[in-house]
């Protein structure tokens, strides 16, 4: 199955995942984003995305949940597959302006595999949750304005260094069988509320669910859907 990454978002390939589902009792209404280190829309959506985070910070809670772009990869690193992504990246930076450094696709191989930068950003959720949000943001600068391989080790020590994170705690909580499971219940969580494509944007009002944004959008746009949400 092949990435599909237009119009504004990254769309996950068909799975089916299965979990018990859990009640959560939440006393203030939530901003939900639902998205992927590895997703280049998600990408270009998080400077917007900050923006509208810290404007209603005293209002909402925070949530961020790993969509699941495509675990286990598996595409052939095929000069067709390379110039498909490279596409979509150059799609994503002239509508958001983010930096993207292109020698990525002067790589040998590469498997692009989402799962296991996803699995990083849930350890550090566990580890210290205050700092999930900017390690999210950090990786995704990392791998595409840096070029920095999100399946090496090397990059996560760096970044927990970086971010005041104990390297050792990670790696072990990164390497066990326990998070490589746990991270699908993220994955099956975004599928639980219907999202299909990344990123998505989600204002929850007491049970209401309510889109703010289904793909790429500016600050702007996803303030004027909340207050409209909000005044309703």
């Amino acid at each position: 199955m092949e990435l599909n990454c237009e119009e504004g978002a990254c769309e996950v390939p068909n799975t089916t995942i299965s979990i018990e589902k859990t009640e959560t009792k939440k006393h203030r209404d939530q901003l939900i984003y639902v998205g992927d280190p590895m997703c280049s829309w998600c990408w270009g959506i998080t400077n917007h995305l900050e923006k509208i985070k810290e404007e209603y910070v005293n209002q909402f809670d925070f949530e961020l949940i790993l969509g699941g772009l495509r675990p286990g990869g598996g595409e052939e690193w095929t000069e067709d597959f390379r110039a498909m992504i490279r596409q979509h990246w150059e799609h994503v930076q002239t509508a958001s302006g983010q930096p993207f450094d292109y020698s990525f696709f002067d790589r040998e191989q590469f498997n692009y595999d989402t799962e296991p930068s996803a699995r990083a950003v849930r350890v550090v959720r566990d580890m210290d949750a205050s700092k999930e949000w900017f390690f999210y943001k950090r990786l995704q600068q990392a791998f595409y304005a840096e070029n920095k391989d999100v399946h090496d080790l090397n990059t996560y020590k760096a970044l927990c260094e970086e971010l005041g994170l104990n390297y050792t705690t990670f790696e072990s909580l990164f390497l066990s069988q326990g998070y490589k499971q746990l991270v699908y219940q993220d994955f099956a969580k975004a599928q639980q509320m219907g999202v299909r494509g990344f990123p998505a944007v989600v204002l929850k009002k007491g049970e209401e669910y309510l889109a703010v944004s289904m793909g790429y959008s500016d600050y702007d746009k996803m303030k004027s859907t909340i207050e409209s949400i909000l005044s309703a």
